[in-house]
């Protein structure tokens, strides 16, 4: 804030998105003016702005090793600024995906939390009845035998 300067840090950089994530930076500079107005009012001097902040690409981010995981990635990576445990390849997206949603999921400003839970009882409810009737069925895959019909069990 000092500096009056935005970094971005990209974890997937590339030069062919320069210009527009620059642009998108601009963007979001200028709803947090919008956003913050009042505040802004109350605590800076007279024409203070994000806006106007400098705006610089940094690398000082880490890589990541695909083109999916972004949003996961940075907020794993943020959670440790160092990135003395989440480095690029120690990053493992499933895991973390499933991590990152149920911290989500748990968190304990999570209106839904108590509907999710209830859904989630449903579901396991329902497979447990369709074991009871009719047993574990087998995935049809190239290698696994085709799940019988109802009336080929017959």
């Amino acid at each position: 804030m000092g500096d009056k300067k935005v970094e971005l840090w990209d974890s997937l950089p590339g030069a062919k998105y320069y210009a527009s994530r620059y642009q998108l930076a601009e963007r979001i500079m200028k709803v947090l003016d919008y956003i913050y107005k009042d505040e802004i009012v109350k605590h800076f001097d007279k024409g203070w702005q994000f806006a106007k902040f400098n705006i610089v690409r940094t690398d000082k981010a880490h890589r990541q090793l695909n083109g999916c995981d972004c949003g996961i990635f940075v907020m794993n990576w943020l959670e440790d600024i160092e990135c003395t445990s989440h480095g690029s390849n120690k990053f493992q997206h499933a895991s973390e995906r499933v991590r990152v949603a149920l911290s989500l999921l748990k968190n304990p400003k999570n209106k839904r939390l108590k509907e999710a839970r209830e859904s989630a009882r449903r579901v396991v409810d329902e497979e447990l009845d369709m074991l009871a009737q009719h047993g574990p069925s087998i995935p049809h895959h190239s290698i696994a035998r085709k799940p019988m019909t109802r009336s080929q069990a017959k």
